[in-house]
């Protein structure tokens, strides 16, 4: 392994931020997050892997990454749990989860935590990073990157993050994630779990921006025959509107945004010129 410039906590000292990565058979994937955390991420950190390579190399190769620590899974018992694994062996005062298709970009991580050492915001429980999506329905907010469009996204009205960052300490006390969840789902339940027990909000970090490619395989494609069971796990639980059966939550989420100073004046003047977000209510999925 190449040395990298990003400092990596030792065995004896507790990270800043705890990246928790599941991985199942996609090796070079896995080697691209990887590389690219290791390019991006100047703040102290620790990279957590779980599941298995099914054969493909990905056990072998972790195991000459000293930066790395691994999580070997014998058998899949879904994402929920691989990330329950990973976020309970975390040791950093942050915790933020990836997919192994998936990177942050340069400055994310710090832009987030930056978010949480901010004074005028003792409110915020959980960090969105936008994340490119060609997706429209649900869509809470986009901005602009280098000419592509990052998003972050609402279930049903409430703001989730597909990708997010939180203290660890706030995680535990909400119990982890949900492992009634198989796949999907976990990341709205556990966003509602910050707003509605803990009282806190969500909100996302325009400079907080993660890749994300949405590598559809055959495991991925066999995971996605359980979507319709875990969405409507988590619409049970938490009896959340019908489909269209709520207002749009765009104009509402940006005046916070406005109001924190997190929209930035650009995006806050063209904002105010259009009279709304951009705007993008459920057309299909949850």
């Amino acid at each position: 392994m190449a040395a990298a410039q990003c400092r990596v906590e030792s065995a004896f000292e507790a990270p800043l931020v705890s990246m928790v990565i599941a991985t199942y058979g996609r090796r070079e994937r896995l080697q691209r997050c990887i590389a690219q955390v290791r390019r991006n991420v100047r703040l102290s950190h620790e990279m957590v892997v779980v599941g298995g390579g099914a054969g493909d190399g990905t056990e072998e190769w972790l195991a000459t990454q000293t930066d790395v620590r691994f999580i070997l899974e014998t058998r899949r018992e879904g994402a929920t749990k691989a990330y329950n694994k990973g976020f309970r062996a975390a040791r950093g005062r942050y915790v933020m989860w990836l997919n192994d298709d998936s990177y942050p970009l340069a400055g994310a991580v710090e832009a987030a935590v930056e978010m949480f050492q901010r004074p005028d915001l003792p409110d915020l429980g959980m960090v969105a990073f936008y994340h490119n999506e060609e997706r429209q329905w649900n869509k809470l907010d986009t901005c602009e990157h280098e000419g592509q469009s990052f998003g972050i996204y609402n279930v049903r009205g409430v703001p989730y993050a597909n990708f997010g960052l939180l203290r660890r300490e706030l995680l535990a006390r909400l119990g982890y994630l949900d492992e009634g969840y198989y796949f999907c789902a976990w990341d709205p339940d556990l966003a509602l779990k910050v707003q509605r027990e803990a009282g806190l909000k969500v909100l996302g970090c325009r400079q907080a921006l993660v890749y994300h490619e949405v590598l559809i395989d055959e495991r991925k494609a066999a995971d996605m025959m359980l979507i319709d069971a875990d969405n409507a796990r988590l619409f049970a639980k938490w009896s959340l509107p019908e489909k269209f059966g709520y207002a749009d939550p765009g104009p509402a989420y940006r005046r916070v945004l406005r109001e924190r100073g997190l929209l930035g004046v650009a995006a806050a003047a063209r904002d105010e010129a259009l009279g709304s977000c951009h705007r993008g209510h459920e057309g299909r999925g949850s």
